[in-house]
C-alpha cells in the first residue's frame, strides 16, 4: 500500500456527515466513533423485533475508517478505504431458543470505482475487498448497516458450554434446563390418523 502524498488527517464526523462523506475529494483521512443502535434504522428495527428489552441507546457499533490512495504503474491512483466494526448483537440460539448477545468484530476493505459498470464487473475471485461506487455524498451509515447484517450468523448458537438445549429423554418426559420434567400428553387415536391405518393393516 502506498499512501497518497497528502497526509492522513484525523476527522470527526457528526451523525449527519456520516451520510454524505465526500470520497471524491481525494483526501486521506482516519476517523472513529460510536453509534448507538437507535441511530441505525434498519438495525434497530431488526433488534426490537427479536428482543424488545435490548438497550438500543447504550449499546451500538464502534466504528473506525481509514482511506488511502494506491499509486498504479500508469500513474493513476486507486482510492480505497477500510472499516472496522465491533458490537454486541442480540440473537436467538437455535439449540435452546434462548436470547443471547453475540460479540462480533471484523474489518472490510473497499475499492472506490467511478462507474456502476466498473463496480458490476469487479472480479468475484477477489475476496479481500469489494468495489463500491465513488461519490461526493457517500452514505457510511447505510454501509455500516449492510456490513453488520451480512456478518450475522445464519444459524446462531451459544458456545456449547453456555447452552443447554431441551433433550427428550423418554416418551412423555422432556428435560428442561433449570426446570422440572414436564409430561407430554399422548396423542389420542382420534388425533392420530396413522393409528387407524395401522389397525386396518392387522385386520386385513
Amino acid at each position: 500500500m502506498s499512501l497518497k502524498n497528502k497526509p492522513v488527517q484525523e476527522v470527526t464526523f457528526s451523525l449527519a456527515n456520516l451520510r454524505k462523506v465526500d470520497f471524491k475529494s481525494g483526501q486521506s483521512f482516519h476517523s472513529k466513533g460510536f453509534l448507538p443502535f437507535r441511530d441505525l434504522p434498519r438495525l434497530v428495527d431488526e433488534i426490537q423485533q427479536k428482543d424488545p428489552e435490548f438497550d438500543v441507546i447504550q449499546k451500538g457499533v464502534y466504528w473506525e475508517i481509514l482511506t488511502w490512495a494506491d499509486e498504479q504503474a500508469n500513474q493513476m491512483q486507486e482510492y480505497r478505504f477500510s472499516i472496522h466494526l465491533s458490537f454486541a448483537y442480540p440473537l436467538e440460539c437455535q439449540r435452546c431458543l434462548n436470547n443471547y448477545e453475540e460479540e462480533m468484530q471484523f474489518t472490510s476493505q473497499f475499492l472506490l470505482q467511478d462507474t456502476e459498470e466498473a463496480v458490476e464487473n469487479f472480479p468475484l475471485e477477489i475476496d479481500h475487498e469489494d468495489a463500491l461506487l465513488n461519490s461526493h455524498q457517500f452514505d457510511l451509515i447505510e454501509l455500516f448497516e449492510d456490513e453488520v447484517l451480512l456478518s450475522l450468523p445464519l444459524i446462531p448458537k451459544h458456545r456449547i458450554e453456555q447452552c443447554r438445549p431441551e433433550i427428550i429423554l423418554a416418551p412423555g418426559i422432556v428435560n428442561q434446563s433449570d426446570s422440572s420434567p414436564i409430561a407430554i400428553e399422548p396423542i389420542s387415536s382420534a388425533e392420530n390418523p396413522f393409528l387407524g391405518l395401522k389397525k386396518l393393516k392387522f385386520d386385513a
